[in-house]
């Protein structure tokens, strides 16, 4: 059974702490064929989602798994046994108040709404902020 990384503890504002350590690490020979190993290694990027939605195939009634929408993206700082520490990393680019407007609006995506039938619509949003039980992924 694949085990479900969170969000343990949350020891001040720069920081998280995830139940997935080097003791949680697998071994590449170890999989399945075609599966991809979990990291907690530094640098590892990792992405906060809130609990989103069972999703489930409206012809055939099967569950494929859940969408949960992103919180934040962060990087692994430091790995124990049990347990990994992540922050959000701060690029080092121009000062924000030095960039033009036009160019700030140019490098934001954009997307435009799709023609979709509103009652289908689900306006799942997530948690503004990351607490204590939110899920973790790794990003590939």
């Amino acid at each position: 059974m694949k085990k479900e990384i969170k969000v343990i503890a949350i020891p001040d504002d720069t920081r998280i702490i995830i139940n997935y350590g080097h003791e949680d690490d697998v071994d590449r020979d170890d999989l399945p064929f075609g599966s991809e190993p979990k990291y907690a290694k530094v640098g590892q990027q990792i992405v906060v989602e809130s609990k989103g939605m069972e999703l489930t195939d409206p012809d055939t009634n099967e569950p494929l798994g859940s969408y949960n929408p992103p919180i934040d993206y962060l990087e692994i700082t430091d790995v124990r046994d049990k347990y990994s520490i992540a922050r959000k990393k701060v690029s080092k680019s121009l000062n924000s108040s030095s960039v033009p407007p036009l160019i700030k609006e140019a490098s934001s995506p954009k997307f435009k709404n799709l023609n979709v039938n509103n009652s289908d619509v689900k306006n799942i949003k997530p948690d503004p902020v990351i607490s204590v039980g939110d899920i973790v992924e790794f990003v590939d």
